[in-house]
């Protein structure tokens, strides 16, 4: 029997990470969902006059969206290992799993559009002069806190709900 030298343990633990991206790639169609939207991204990005600060924050919200669906992938591999039956508890840790894909996506679209909003259709309308191109920007607060409400007011009645 031979023994693995540490660079080829190493290399066999890329093997092994590879292995991983592509089986999701190959069983979860929003991987390849979101594969093909950071490809698109990328490709945006490569016409685009981007400055640094907007490349790194589009390739950290892709890394972001394609490491949660690792992270929602492996939970379910797991959740399915333990049980087939039905159970509440597998059921909320692959609801929680995929409601961290869901905000992490989320992110990734507000950063795309603040990113790629001026590059693509400059806004030049008058009455948004006088705040830089700002108000278009600060919808985005009011909306997030929107949907932030909708969320908490679903779980606190689903909550009572479940505690009368």
């Amino acid at each position: 029997m031979t023994q693995l030298s540490g660079i080829q343990k190493l290399l066999k633990s890329f093997s092994y990470a590879i292995e991983g991206m592509m089986h999701t790639l190959n069983t979860q169609r929003n991987m390849r969902i979101h594969f093909g939207v950071a490809f698109l991204a990328m490709i945006l990005a490569l016409f685009l006059d981007l400055s640094k600060t907007e490349i790194i924050l589009l390739f950290f919200s892709i890394v972001l969206v394609v490491a949660a669906e690792l992270f929602n992938t492996a939970i379910e591999a797991v959740v399915d290992l333990v049980t087939r039956d039905y159970h509440p508890l597998a059921k909320t840790a692959k609801d929680v799993a995929a409601a961290a894909v869901l905000l992490t996506a989320g992110h990734a679209v507000i950063v795309g559009f603040f990113v790629f909003a001026d590059k693509i259709v400059p806004l030049h309308l008058r009455h948004w002069d006088a705040t830089g191109g700002m108000a278009v920007y600060v919808a985005f607060i009011p909306l997030g806190l929107l949907v932030l409400l909708l969320i908490s007011w679903r779980a606190y009645l689903r909550f009572k709900r479940n505690h009368t």
